[in-house]
């Protein structure tokens, strides 16, 4: 009997569900009674039957059985799922209806299939509402994060923690590379690297189908089993597509469940309702980001750097911190856009982008700085509880390596390379409202082109 079956035996089968019948034929001298699989009596015997000890010497098989006041007879009842129990038919001697038995078993049959796909359906609602409460209670973390990198690795927690594992990877399409934005476990290390998308893996090939791949065993797996990167030391793994509207942005991938069990078709199918939010989210997300960012250098745009302002003086008013702001402009960029053209002014202006940020981060807890294009050359950086000290480290660290670094173009600047001015200034110690903040930081900016430009000054 199939497991299921056997767990649900009295929700499938209701002992009283043949009194109709007995009561029926009780004049005629026939009765029936259900019997478990194992032999063991499962419904009321019939009042006008005799004594029932016999029945238990009666084999489970099919066909006439006599005992001192009449015969029975048996056939086992089966449902879509398997055997369920036997039904007998019991006759006195005197009996002399013809059998009657096919019509009982048909009879439990047809209630006990109903009853089932109704439990099944219920079951299914069931499991149906606790993975939506489930995913439900993840849109609530994941909507409201607006950026990609943050949303990334919370939609990599949520989907680990869901199905209990120990290593998982969030890649993204960008152009025609798979770009690993979140990690767990062996892949933690491979953060910000890259597959192809025509890669022979089992990533590659769910964001180029477009569809999900569930393999219970990788050690045996005639499709997916050859040992891929993916793998690491996993035997099941599970990987779904984020798409919206048929568009593939990326792939969530799952292996290794702590239990050690593989993954199941339920599984797969809670990843794929939370890959859809993820997908939704991810997209929007997108969308926040190019709206608040400038295209050439991918910093944050000046409507974004202002708001971000009001929220970080008004952060420090209510802890007592600080906020240093640093403003730069590249020297004499006017001259660098003449004579060498547009194309290596762009590539200069991301190039110190780049180096802005990656010298500007904070570590531990701290919140990441926030660096943006001010507008034409000119950048700014807020820092969150830096003191103006620090803030001038920061800022001649930025210069140190602006400095240093070879742009094609940059020997034809009056300096002989490509160099940068900076002003730094501080609230509450330099001024006490934004617009006073920037003026201030403007200031020193100024103080540093008026000192030969290429240094690091000091507002007040």
């Amino acid at each position: 009997m199939a497991p299921q079956v056997k767990t649900h035996l009295d929700a499938l089968l209701e002992p009283t569900l043949l009194d109709g019948l007995n009561r029926t034929f009780a004049s005629l001298g026939v009765g029936w009674v259900i019997r478990e699989m194992d032999g063991k009596l499962y419904s009321p015997w019939p009042e006008h039957i005799p004594g029932q000890d016999w029945l238990a010497q009666i084999p489970l098989l099919p066909g006439q059985h006599s005992w001192a006041e009449g015969e029975a007879h048996q056939k086992l009842v089966e449902i879509d799922v398997g055997p369920l129990a036997w039904v007998c038919e019991l006759r006195t001697a005197a009996c002399s209806t013809p059998l009657l038995i096919d019509h009982a078993a048909e009879l439990l049959c047809r209630e006990s299939n109903l009853r089932y796909e109704l439990q099944s359906t219920l079951e299914e609602l069931i499991s149906k509402y606790e993975e939506l409460t489930v995913v439900y209670d993840s849109a609530e973390t994941i909507v409201s994060i607006t950026d990609l990198d943050g949303m990334a690795q919370r939609i990599l927690d949520e989907a680990a923690d869901l199905l209990d594992v120990d290593h998982a990877s969030l890649m993204l399409v960008e152009k025609d590379r798979l770009v690993i934005k979140a990690a767990r476990g062996t892949r933690k290390d491979l953060v910000n690297t890259s597959i192809a998308l025509d890669a022979d893996q089992i990533s590659g090939y769910v964001a180029r189908e477009g569809k999900p791949v569930l393999v219970e065993d990788l050690a045996t797996d005639t499709v997916f089993g050859r040992g891929s990167r993916e793998e690491d030391a996993a035997r099941s793994l599970c990987s779904v597509p984020l798409q919206v509207r048929g568009t593939v942005l990326g792939v969530l991938n799952v292996n290794h469940k702590r239990s050690g069990d593989p993954f199941t078709s339920s599984d797969l199918k809670l990843l794929m309702a939370l890959g859809s939010l993820a997908a939704i989210s991810i997209q929007n997300a997108r969308t926040y980001q190019n709206a608040i960012t400038d295209r050439l250098t991918n910093l944050y745009n000046y409507g974004y750097f202002r708001e971000q302002l009001e929220r970080f003086l008004e952060t420090a008013r209510q802890e007592e911190s600080t906020v240093s702001m640093i403003m730069f402009d590249i020297d004499h960029f006017k001259n660098f856009n003449d004579v060498n053209g547009h194309d290596l002014a762009n590539v200069a202006l991301v190039g110190v982008s780049s180096l802005c940020v990656s010298n500007s981060r904070q570590q531990g807890d701290r919140m990441p700085d926030l660096v943006a294009r001010y507008g034409g050359e000119e950048f700014m950086i807020l820092l969150q509880g830096i003191s103006k000290t620090d803030a001038y480290l920061t800022a001649e660290r930025i210069r140190k390596q602006v400095e240093g670094t070879h742009y094609e173009g940059g020997q034809n600047q009056p300096m002989g390379k490509l160099t940068i001015s900076m002003g730094v200034a501080n609230f509450p110690e330099d001024a006490d409202q934004s617009e006073a903040l920037i003026k201030a930081a403007d200031q020193a900016l100024y103080k540093a082109k008026r000192s030969g430009r290429n240094n690091v000054q000091l507002a007040g």
